[in-house]
């Protein structure tokens, strides 16, 4: 048996997807493990371009490829990047992708991609990420979680950036444990979450802070927006509970740690004052 068919026995038999395209992008070849993971019938892949299995978030990076791997080949290096397709059952696969240039026919210059498939690592990865960004008992965002969605919210700033900020603190939920269990305490924070996650419906950062605290964030709001939006979740804190709030507005001087930091102090006010109540900068200012 010649060279040339073991070649091509091995490129029909790898798991891993191989596909070979001309000069102008066009599919060659490909083997099963190729078509398995772009969704298309390996017959009817010859003489496409893989563009049109691509993710529309990973077109860009598709009509570089022949820059970067003309600057991975300056640097002496292969071509490596991670891409999504688009499979025709709707779902979105993952390749880990090394490209090389080959020799074509007539000295043209053709390329070999080798895809690994690795969709189900990052399916564990997103998984692990959603994880460490949640919190358990309620399913809303952690500390961690929260923190991270705000960071998105405030970067790049350019310029100022309008968001309000609040601190929730259930009122006496040791006393509401104490004499219903902790069963039932858990149970109202469950409800409370999801009646706030319901009632919010995206327009604000909702996330447990601990314990019985909550963080809230509202982007493009101010004060009015925030207080408008704490008196709506009041109404929604099962068992005839009441919570506390300190809630603020970002200044253009300051961190949103010192920002957060300011609703913390609010909160504490509101408390000690009795409870059952939210307290603003203008709150304190007043006395109120």
């Amino acid at each position: 048996m010649d060279a040339d068919h073991w070649y091509r026995e091995m490129f029909e038999a790898s798991t891993v997807g191989l596909a070979l395209a001309d000069e102008d992008g066009l599919l060659v070849l490909a083997n099963d493990a190729y078509a398995a993971i772009v969704g298309c019938p390996r017959a009817l892949l010859v003489g496409r371009s893989s563009r049109e299995f691509t993710h529309p978030d990973d077109l860009a990076q598709h009509a570089a490829m022949e820059q970067i791997m003309a600057d991975a080949k300056a640097r002496g290096e292969s071509v490596h990047v991670e891409k999504r397709y688009l499979h025709s059952d709707g779902t979105v696969r993952w390749g880990w992708i090394s490209a090389s240039e080959v020799p074509g026919p007539d000295g043209k210059r053709w390329t070999m991609a080798v895809v690994h498939d690795t969709t189900d690592r990052r399916r564990v990865e997103d998984d692990l990420r959603t994880a460490a960004q949640t919190d358990a008992l309620t399913g809303l965002l952690n500390r961690r979680g929260w923190r991270d969605r705000l960071q998105v919210l405030t970067t790049p700033r350019g310029g100022d950036v309008a968001l309000a900020l609040a601190m929730v603190d259930f009122d006496r939920f040791k006393l509401y444990n104490d004499k219903h269990g902790h069963g039932r305490g858990d149970q109202l924070l469950v409800r409370f979450s999801a009646a706030a996650a319901d009632l919010l419906d995206g327009r604000a950062c909702f996330a447990r802070w601990g314990g019985e605290e909550f963080a809230l964030a509202v982007p493009g709001a101010g004060s009015t927006t925030m207080a408008a939006m704490l008196a709506e979740l009041a109404d929604v804190v099962p068992d005839r509970q009441t919570f506390s709030a300190g809630y603020t507005t970002l200044r253009s001087d300051e961190s949103v740690d010192d920002c957060f930091d300011r609703a913390d102090m609010l909160l504490f006010d509101a408390k000690r004052d009795g409870g059952a109540r939210c307290y603003s900068d203008a709150s304190r200012r007043s006395g109120d």
